[in-house]
């Protein structure tokens, strides 16, 4: 669920700083209660900073259900008159023809993903956003608040499929959208896809890099009910594969701009098996 607004944000978009205690609690209670996920969202630059009405975006990432649907609203308080569960029908939202890539820009969280990331969503936005725009007029380029991993900054999100991508500098920012725009995935610097768990990410992303050919959704993936480290990533075309997955540790690292080293882990490939 991506909310168009405009300005400071705190370092918790619930915080109140944008939009008040009252305000901020009861939308953060709508979207938990929806089974939804909130990011504030805004334009590059100063035309970020003028809006009439604000832009929302309805996004489903599961293969066979994607969705990435928008609609506006006069203010955020009439969000909480929509319906945000997932697969629900909102009036006056249609779908959208073309990648609404975001940018972590989130300077409360952390500082690292606003010097890293406001170049990345404005030469993004310059080199990519016409087209986007000529595609459909609610296609844009956008900075976005907190996504997680700050490490990665700068971070690049697609909301209409859920893949995550760190560090994503200009030239692999924009090779990611003109990928998503012919149904194409990269797997450089891809963290994984949200619609799964982590062993689930690591899965897929582990047989589309074995040299497998594949769509956005043409691959599935179950993790194990009874080991969660274990996925199998069904092809549409009838072929399987049984990744067992685990975790390493890592030197100790910074987990943003602000922090100490503190220990760290990896997902990892232990075996991929077609079946």
């Amino acid at each position: 669920m991506l909310l168009e607004i405009p300005g400071r944000w705190g370092r918790d978009i619930f915080d109140g700083e944008a939009l008040g205690e009252d305000l901020s609690e009861r939308l953060k209670k709508h979207v938990a209660d929806c089974g939804a996920r909130m990011l504030f969202i805004r334009r590059p630059g100063r035309e970020g900073q003028r809006i009439d009405r604000h832009r929302f975006y309805l996004c489903d990432t599961r293969p066979g259900s994607r969705s990435l649907r928008v609609g506006r609203v006069e203010g955020p308080e009439d969000m909480l008159d929509l319906d945000l569960a997932p697969g629900g029908d909102v009036p006056g939202t249609r779908e959208v023809a073309a990648p609404v890539p975001l940018v972590c820009t989130h300077a409360k969280r952390d500082q690292c993903c606003a010097v890293r990331g406001r170049p990345v969503a404005a030469a993004l936005d310059d080199q990519v956003g016409r087209r986007l725009l000529e595609l459909d007029p609610d296609a844009a380029v956008w900075e976005c608040s907190h996504t997680g991993g700050h490490r990665f900054a700068p971070v690049l999100l697609l909301p209409g499929t859920g893949y995550t991508y760190g560090p994503a500098e200009t030239d692999l920012a924009v090779r990611i959208v003109e990928a998503e725009l012919e149904g194409r995935v990269v797997t450089e610097r891809l963290r994984g896809r949200s619609t799964w768990p982590p062993a689930g990410q690591v899965a897929e992303v582990a047989v589309r890099e074995s040299g497998v050919a594949a769509g956005i959704d043409d691959l599935s993936v179950a993790v194990d009910p009874d080991d969660s480290r274990v996925a199998v990533v069904r092809h549409t075309d009838g072929r399987a594969w049984r990744v067992e997955t685990g975790t390493r540790p890592l030197p100790p690292r910074s987990q943003s701009c602000r922090k100490p080293p503190t220990d760290a882990k990896a997902w990892v490939v232990e075996s991929v098996t077609a079946l």
